[in-house]
């Protein structure tokens, strides 16, 4: 085994002087978690004391759970090295990200880089998914972008590629990038998320996987990359001076990088009725308010479609748009991240006032019909109530018309993600501090909170709670489905028979609950005692992409992760719809005349009504 290494190493050293240099690759710091912070800076260091180290490559998870303060923490430390570094997102850093992603875009300038070095051309995109659950994804904007640097490049330079997830089936449409690549002299593909030195070949793409940089059992450590003319090596640097060779390959092989022919569109049984295709990420479900549809893009644009699909007009709230807007009273509301509330006119877009709240705005927004005391300054009672929820748990209520605060509760300490149900002058809504909330419509004032499981991860903080107006319902990450005593915030039941994730619905008649199960089940509870009334294997997959299924006339439809909608009919029945591309599903509304509407992450906003229904 020496003897080949020793082989291995010879043949690997023979190469031009002026094309032979070395890299720092780190990746997976997740600041934030145990020694994390510790284990970085002894990287830094390490990566300081070496003259032969040009530049490094970070490639995701830099946090442990999104945090605008994990991310400034990583960039302070990482500001202390004496060269270059160019750094990527991972899952972490955008699954629970308190400002919808804009935090990391705020202190590294943008989320995916381009640079030269020896003419070779580095690119790195993010694959990480904004609060949607695990697994990657590369959003439309961004293979746009690498069209455009591809095409610069041309297929003559050499390309190394760096993204978080594997570009197999850890990356939903892992495709749309070989498929871009293979025309090009790309001989790496680095990526991050496993935690581990391992070699890869990405649809005909060689490509490596490294280490992360926590120290856990076997101390702190990264990879030193050494770029050779006709090679690429991979040697572990940490606490033993000592570099490890772990890994590496020959350009000279030629490469085979089959074209992948992957069918974005099917239509089993729907009659589409229009489609919008944005080609932007949109990650907030559609409001459909009479006769049009809303529609919100992480970019910051609002848009109003008609009943045909037609654009009728844009507002560009100049931020982040990670929540579903509000419509009321022919007035259209909508939150941005940078903390304004703005209302419009919910038939020409014009604005009516914008409200700073100082925060960033990150529920799903609501409107209410307000029956509590608060006099406005106009000496009126307020009529209507926005309810809004931030970054730092505060929940706020504003008077629609003229954005005056009716009541504000900070009791909860973490980001309000979901959207809140309003019910009996009650608002339940979950936060990711472990806590579901239930809070007095009128004054704001607290009734109870409730908890079955005090860890962050499993935060009854992404699922749409429902109620049958006695029980409220929640699907949490631990798998368990718990019934809540509306009145009293005690568990009436829980269960984890069925492993759920963050996907929950109740049919029309409030006696059963739909839960889109963790992996492949659909399952159907009594609504009363939990018991199981119907569980079906619709095979979809791994699935953790919270999208509430919905009940309309004894059927009952659902999306998923992977782009499909369902139904499930009266007789528990089950068949595919449409498959809208690969991407998540972000919602599913029902709309007038038996059509529905849906909206992937991809900004496809499709109209549809099911043959025969």
């Amino acid at each position: 085994m020496k003897k080949l290494l020793v082989l291995f190493l010879l043949i690997f050293s023979v190469s031009s002087p002026g094309q032979s240099f070395r890299y720092g690759w780190i990746t997976d710091l997740h600041i934030g978690a145990g020694s994390a912070d510790q284990d970085l800076r002894e990287v830094v260091r390490n990566i300081n004391s070496r003259n032969d180290i040009k530049f490094v490559i970070a490639t995701g998870d830099i946090s442990e759970k999104g945090l605008n303060t994990e991310l400034e923490s990583a960039k302070e430390i990482l500001d202390s090295l004496n060269i270059d570094y160019y750094i990527i997102p991972g899952n972490h850093d955008t699954k629970w990200s308190e400002s919808g992603g804009a935090k990391f875009k705020e202190l590294w300038k943008d989320d995916k880089f381009r640079f030269e070095h020896s003419e070779i051309q580095f690119i790195g995109l993010n694959s990480g998914v904004l609060w949607r659950g695990g697994g990657g994804h590369i959003a439309p904007e961004d293979l746009d972008w690498l069209d455009i640097v591809l095409k610069e490049i041309g297929p003559d330079k050499e390309i190394i590629f760096s993204v978080h997830h594997q570009l197999d089936s850890e990356t939903d449409n892992w495709f749309e990038v070989t498929n871009r690549l293979r025309n090009y002299r790309v001989s790496l593909i680095h990526v991050g998320h496993g935690h581990a030195n391992k070699l890869y070949t990405f649809n005909g793409i060689p490509g490596a996987m490294s280490r992360s940089t926590l120290s856990r059992d076997k101390g702190w450590g990264y990879t030193i990359v050494e770029n050779l003319t006709d090679s690429i090596a991979f040697y572990e640097a940490g606490k033993d001076t000592s570099l490890k060779f772990w890994g590496g390959f020959s350009k000279k092989k030629e490469t085979d990088i089959p074209m992948i022919d992957s069918v974005q569109a099917f239509n089993y049984k729907a009659e589409l009725t229009w489609k919008k295709e944005f080609r932007t990420t949109m990650s907030a479900a559609p409001v459909i308010y009479k006769d049009k549809v809303y529609v919100t893009s992480v970019s910051g644009i609002l848009s109003c479609l008609n009943t045909t699909g037609k654009l009728l007009w844009d507002y560009d709230a100049y931020g982040t748009i990670v929540s579903r807007p509000a419509a009321d009273d022919d007035i259209v509301i909508v939150g941005t991240i940078q903390g304004d509330l703005t209302t419009l006119d919910a038939n020409t877009g014009e604005s009516i006032q914008t409200l700073s709240l100082g925060e960033p705005i990150t529920s799903q927004l609501i409107t209410i019909d307000y029956k509590g005391d608060k006099i406005l300054m106009t000496g009126m009672k307020p009529k209507k109530g926005i309810i809004i929820g931030t970054a730092s748990g505060r929940l706020l209520c504003y008077d629609l018309y003229s954005l005056e605060l009716i009541w504000e509760n900070d009791k909860a300490s973490g980001m309000i993600e979901t959207e809140p149900l309003h019910v009996e002058n009650k608002i339940i809504f979950g936060s990711w501090d472990n806590y579901l909330y239930c809070y007095d419509s009128r004054s704001g004032v607290m009734n109870w909170r409730w908890t079955e499981n005090k860890n962050f991860y499993y935060s009854p903080a992404a699922c749409r709670p429902v109620t049958n107006g006695k029980n409220v319902f929640v699907a949490t990450p631990d798998k368990f489905v718990s019934s809540i005593d509306l009145l009293l915030g005690k568990t009436d039941w829980r269960t984890d028979k069925y492993p759920a994730w963050e996907s929950i619905g109740i049919s029309a008649d409030s006696q059963r609950i739909l839960i889109k199960g963790f992996e492949d089940k659909f399952h159907i509870l009594s609504a009363a005692e939990g018991k199981l009334i119907k569980s079906l294997n619709v095979d979809f997959g791994l699935d953790t992409s919270p999208v509430s299924p919905i009940s309309n006339n004894d059927d009952i439809y659902f999306g998923t992760k992977s782009g499909f909608i369902y139904l499930i009919d009266s007789q528990y029945n089950f068949e595919p719809v449409l498959f809208c591309g690969t991407s998540r599903i972000t919602g599913i509304v029902p709309g007038t005349d038996n059509n529905f509407i849906v909206v992937n992450m991809d900004g496809k906003v499709i109209s549809f009504k099911v043959k025969g229904k």
